[in-house]
């Protein structure tokens, strides 16, 4: 401790000399450094009595409580693992230890440095020294630990063919600020004809409450466009009194439309996620929110750019970078021409659809497509929709079994009457049967799919459409609608894919 020294020369004319040989002088010096360590590590010196700052300044256990708090800055929330090295090194009245610092940092990496804790014996007690210098030696007065950071490059979601379907992609985010709207109610009529011109679902009508309840200056929220959707009204939106635009980018798939619900959307991480992710995620960063983007958020985000910096009026030099990991590609056998087909077949549908298929020979799901009417809901997987028998065991076809999907999916159940399962359900049913053997449908490749007993027979469901074609299994369903509705849908699908 540099500034601990300028008081040696003054003080060790009155301390006592105590020399490395005297076995009460270590244990008495050692049991005040645990003493300190502990209170350390819990943040409270509650207890400790008395330290001294490197200038001879008394601190009282709430003293050093807030400056210990103060000192840590950003990782003042944490708690270190404090190590020490061997035994205290003892010369005369003075004492060091060395101890290892270990950090784990907000995405869970660790930090770990080396520091030293001095006291020195005064009157009869050793009096341990703290000040910045001893959370980390590169800290001096009145500087804390600060973290920066540096986005990592996002992942993509890709198709069978390695081409993207989800990746960052251009947006504008569109709101209204309060003071700079003269008629509220012609604002909404104008935004509304807007939005619906290009066929972009917004509810304005609840806009004059927001702008009613929010700051003058506020920026209230009003949708997320893709860049290619805002160019089209640009002219319309900024030409609106009181609308404000930001640019950004967000992880999206390839269209408004494509593979929506199962690939899902992303946006500012809300609330819960953010308390959910151990300090991973905090105010203002991108995350997934719905279906794949959301369960594989974590491995699309990777990790950030870190570094640890001493932070006074400015900051200095890193004491402690680690590089931006990108974000990881998550594969799947979603193939892209078929999955166009599947959406372009349910688009037309006022009820809510669903169209699944899965190639036969290895249980590849090619096509995960749902009715405008379903909005973020994956009915195609999670749809629980009623059947008659099976000609097998509903077991032995996966009904109630772990598929290890890689996305939420319901697996399918007996019924007394029957069976109930979901579109992928019936879809890999019917691949099963046409293969000869179950096997676990497969979305995200690398995945092992066990083979499971032999099964024959044929696969009706009179309230849909399920079959077999050119080695593709498929099954089509609109809600509360018999065959008749879900017919059409699978053979648009079909003769799409010829």
């Amino acid at each position: 401790m540099r500034r601990f020294l300028l008081l040696l020369g003054a003080l060790l004319l009155v301390a006592p000399l105590v020399t490395g040989c005297d076995d009460d002088a270590d244990k008495a010096v050692n049991d005040r450094f645990t003493a300190f360590l502990d209170g350390w590590r819990k943040a409270d010196f509650a207890g400790f009595g008395t330290l001294l700052t490197p200038q001879g300044r008394t601190l009282d256990p709430a003293a050093a409580k807030e400056l210990l708090a103060g000192t840590e800055g950003d990782l003042s929330a944490r708690r270190p693992t404090l190590t020490p090295h061997g035994k205290p090194r003892i010369e005369a009245a003075d004492a060091t230890l060395a101890v290892g610092v270990a950090w784990t940092l907000p995405d869970g990496r660790s930090w770990t440095y080396d520091t030293a804790v001095h006291a020195r014996m005064l009157g009869k007690r050793w009096q341990v020294y703290f000040g910045p210098d001893t959370v980390h030696p590169g800290l001096e007065d009145g500087q804390h630990l600060a973290i920066r950071s540096t986005a990592a490059k996002r992942g993509k979601i890709v198709a069978a063919d390695d081409s993207p379907i989800a990746a960052e992609t251009p947006v504008v985010y569109v709101g209204v600020e309060p003071q700079r709207v003269p008629d509220v109610n012609a604002l909404v009529q104008h935004l509304d004809a807007v939005f619906r011109s290009v066929k972009v679902d917004v509810d304005v009508q609840g806009l004059p409450a927001k702008l009613q309840a929010a700051k003058p200056d506020a920026f209230v929220d009003l949708v997320t466009l893709r860049r290619t959707d805002f160019d089209q009204i640009a002219q319309d939106l900024n030409g609106a009194a009181g609308v404000r635009t930001r640019e950004g980018t967000l992880t999206l798939p390839m269209t408004r439309t494509f593979a929506r619900a199962l690939l899902g959307t992303s946006g500012p991480a809300t609330k819960e996620l953010i308390e959910a992710s151990n300090g991973a995620l905090k105010a203002g960063d991108v995350s997934g929110l719905t279906g794949l983007l959301r369960r594989y958020d974590q491995q699309l985000r990777g990790l950030p750019g870190l570094s640890v910096v001493p932070m006074g009026d400015e900051p200095g030099e890193p004491l402690f970078t680690l590089p931006a990991q990108d974000g990881a590609a998550i594969a799947t056998t979603i193939d892209v021409k078929t999955q166009q087909a599947a959406d372009a077949a349910v688009a037309a549908t006022a009820k809510p659809s669903a169209l699944v298929a899965v190639r036969v020979s290895d249980g590849a799901v090619l096509a995960v497509a749902n009715g405008p009417g379903a909005t973020g809901y994956n009915l195609a997987f999670l749809g629980e929709i009623p059947g008659p028998a099976w000609p097998v065991d509903p077991a032995k076809l996966g009904a109630g079994t772990d598929w290890k999907l890689g996305a939420d999916a319901f697996p399918g159940r007996s019924a007394p009457n029957g069976v109930v399962a979901s579109p992928l359900g019936y879809a890999a049913a019917a691949a099963a049967l046409a293969r000869g053997t179950w096997q676990p449908p497969v979305l995200i490749r690398g995945t092992k799919a066990e083979a499971g007993a032999a099964v024959s027979g044929t696969l009706s469901a009179p309230n849909l459409s399920v079959g077999v074609r050119d080695g593709i299994a498929y099954c089509a369903y609109v809600t509360d609608s018999g065959s008749a509705a879900a017919t059409p849908i699978s053979d648009a699908f079909l003769a799409a894919i010829q």
